[in-house]
Formats: C-alpha cells, structure tokens, sequence
C-alpha cells in the first residue's frame, strides 16, 4: 500500500477477506465559515483593506467530522444514519475521493463506485452511451469489461430508446435510472449511496433494493448506505453507523442502533413511553365513522 505525503489517504490492492475493505482512522473535515458585516464594498474599498491588512470578513472554524473511526468488512451492508448536519454526506464524499480529510487516513483495498447525487460523474453534454463508458473509465474498468455488461446496465436502466440522447435533455428520474445502472452492474468493490433513491419512484426503488440486496448476498460486494428512510435501512443493512454532530455516536447491529436513535430523536420531541410506542407499532382501526356536511 501506498501512503500519501500528507497521510490522508491509503489505497492498496485487493487483499484477503480477513482484512478490512475500509479502515478509518481519526478522520476529521473542517470547514472554514466567512461571516461578512453585510456592508457593500467596492473594488476600491476592497483593495485598501486588503493593502491594510484589515478585514471586515470574520471567518470561523466547522467541523463537519471530528475524529470518525469504524471498520467495513469484505461483504458487508452498513448503513449511515444521523440528523442533517451530522456529518453524513462529508464522509460519503471523503470516502469517495470527491473532497479529501483534513485530518485523519484512510485505507481501501478495492474499487469504490458512488451514488452520492443525480448525475454525480456524468457529462451532460455527452449521450447516456458515452457517460456510460465514461464512468466506467472512471471505475477503472477496461473497455472490454463495460462492454460485457453493457447490455444489462442498458435494460436495467430502461433508457434504451434514449441511449444515445444528450444526458442533459434526461429527466432527474432517467439520470437516477441511468446512474444506480452504472454504478450497482459495473464491477466495483464498494458501492456507496447517499439518499439518492429518494428520487426514483416507488416500482424502481423496489427495484434498486432487489438488486442491492442481490449485490450484498450474491456477489459480497460491500455496500454503505446512507439515508432518512430507517425502514429501507433496517431492510437493507445488518450493521449501522449513527453520527452526531461529526462524531460515531453508536456503531453495531442496525436492530440496535435504531432503537436507540428512535429513542432519542422521540426524547427530543417530547415525552416517550412504551404504551405510545406499542400504539404505534400496531395497526389502526376504525371504530365509527360520522359522515360531515
């Protein structure tokens, strides 16, 4: 494996199972936050402050992740969960070489393809065929390989008729279709997504969990998950990952984990008792119905 000047990032080859395919160690983002006087500066005005070095801008340290550790098996389904704001999005980013930590390392041993927003990777300018090969490409892939698995990207996706349309003129659904297609057929080693899916209708989300859970039980490939929806999490993935304000706030089996951030996300809202709970695990039924005027 090779490490990096600054010790942010350590990619290796494809090793045994019995290692980690993601190994994160003390990662930390921080972002630096401008807070202007909201007075309106000239080009004049603004070369003397620089000149005088002055400032008017106030400027303030964020830290989306602080000091992020956890383990990812070879073949595993792990879901990400947390408030917005806690740091999910960041990680999913950092993990996929979009944005690199300011602190921290990373170990991966294998090819990651990530599904972080429509059209993440993708050309407009270019038709649905050549963003294909595109990202491919991206992946790593030979072309002999995407060509092997073009067809089922292609029919997967149902964009065929529009294959070799400009992507800019697809609708935010059919770049979803196009993209979920490329990333879950071309042969990777960790698919990361983010809260994607929540584009797509309900038959191609149906559709993309056939084939995720296909992806984690067949092929053992691994698979980070990020999303709001703790159903299609509890589905989809045996162990979560709850951040909280940049931090691993609990890690373990998804059972667990989202009991207790049901828990306290009902804690925050009010009071929380079991026989509310009980309530509203059970199905509703209707008693009377009065018909108004």
């Amino acid at each position: 494996p090779v490490l990096s000047k600054n010790r942010k990032l350590l990619c290796g080859p494809l090793l045994m199972n019995d290692k980690p395919i993601l190994e994160v160690r003390d990662v930390s983002k921080r972002f630096r936050i401008r807070h202007s006087s909201g007075q309106y500066l000239t080009f004049r005005e603004q070369m003397l402050e620089l000149l005088s070095f002055k400032s008017a801008t106030k400027q303030e340290d964020f830290w989306a992740l602080n000091n992020v550790s956890f383990d990812i098996q070879h073949g595993e389904s792990v879901g990400i969960i947390g408030k917005n704001g806690a740091g999910k999005s960041t990680l999913l980013k950092i993990l996929s070489k979009i944005t690199p930590p300011t602190t921290g390392s990373i170990r991966a041993r294998g090819r990651i393809a990530s599904l972080l927003e429509v059209g993440t990777g993708f050309h407009p300018e270019l038709t649905g065929r050549e963003n294909i090969y595109l990202n491919g490409s991206i992946l790593g892939m030979l072309r002999a390989e995407i060509n092997a698995r073009f067809h089922d990207i292609v029919e997967f996706s149902g964009v065929g008729q529009f294959l070799d349309t400009p992507l800019k003129h697809y609708s935010s659904g059919m770049q979803l279709r196009l993209a979920f297609a490329v990333a879950a057929f071309l042969q990777s080693d960790v698919l990361i997504i983010d809260e994607v899916l929540a584009v797509g209708d309900t038959e191609f989300q149906n559709k993309c969990l056939k084939k995720m859970d296909e992806i984690s039980q067949d092929e053992k490939r691994t698979i980070l998950f990020v999303s709001h929806n703790l159903g299609l999490v509890s589905q989809l993935c045996t162990r979560s990952i709850w951040l909280k304000e940049g931090r691993v706030h609990m890690n373990g089996r998804t059972e667990d984990v989202l009991e207790q951030y049901l828990l306290a996300s009902a804690s925050g809202r009010g009071s929380y008792d079991a026989e509310k709970s009980h309530a509203r695990n059970n199905p509703v039924c209707f008693t009377k119905i009065i018909a108004g005027n």
